[in-house]
């Protein structure tokens, strides 16, 4: 008896309002509520630009500009739809804007290469061994277009199936695996061309 006493009491996670509860909050104009749902995101958002862009100070920057974005138009969320799909449909449209301005990608690659040479003076050799894999991957990466390489991340870094990318992009779901079929082969290429060795373990694990 006691035990099913327990079971009906909430739980502090039980009392959290979920996505959708909190955005028919924040459209009745509860501020607080908006606070509660960024704090919620945030991680997740930075996440995802920081793994695009590779910069953390872009990332950051473009943290902030989906949150206003997330604000201004939180009215045409349809609640029909899970929350982080439309969320993430936001991200990838912010970043992938940003990746097809040139002189912000050029920034975005100058950091990247001072990332790495600080990165040498790291005490611990995980650490420089993490640095060198990013470096890796953003530069092979370069050669794929904005969306492919959005795609790529969001499949293989943020464990996205092809179906729910497709819905974050609007598009079928053969398209998305088009562009996982073709950013694979085309840093493959890469991969043999400039870091011979990462090739070498691409291969086993394929």
């Amino acid at each position: 008896m006691a035990a099913e006493l327990r079971l009906m009491i909430p739980t502090k996670e039980s009392l959290e309002p979920d996505d959708r509860q909190l955005v028919e909050t924040i459209r009745g104009g509860d501020s607080d509520a908006f606070e509660t749902l960024v704090r919620r995101k945030t991680s997740k958002v930075y996440a995802l630009c920081y793994r695009v862009i590779g910069n953390a100070e872009d990332a950051k920057d473009i943290s902030q500009l989906v949150f206003i974005k997330l604000w201004e138009n939180i009215e045409k969320y349809d609640p029909t739809y899970a929350f982080d799909t439309w969320l993430y449909r936001m991200v990838t449209n912010v970043a992938i804007d940003f990746m097809r301005n040139k002189q912000s990608r050029e920034n975005a690659v100058n950091s990247n290469l001072r990332l790495v040479k600080t990165s040498a003076d790291a005490e611990q050799g995980v650490a420089v061994q993490r640095k060198e894999v990013e470096h890796v991957f953003h530069t092979v990466s370069s050669v794929l277009s904005p969306k492919q390489k959005t795609i790529f991340v969001m499949n293989q870094m943020e464990d996205l199936p092809s179906s729910e990318i497709a819905k974050v992009l609007g598009c079928r779901e053969s398209t998305v695996r088009n562009h996982l079929f073709n950013a694979r082969k085309l840093m493959q290429l890469q991969l043999k061309k400039r870091f011979p060795e990462y090739s070498r373990l691409w291969e086993e694990q394929s």
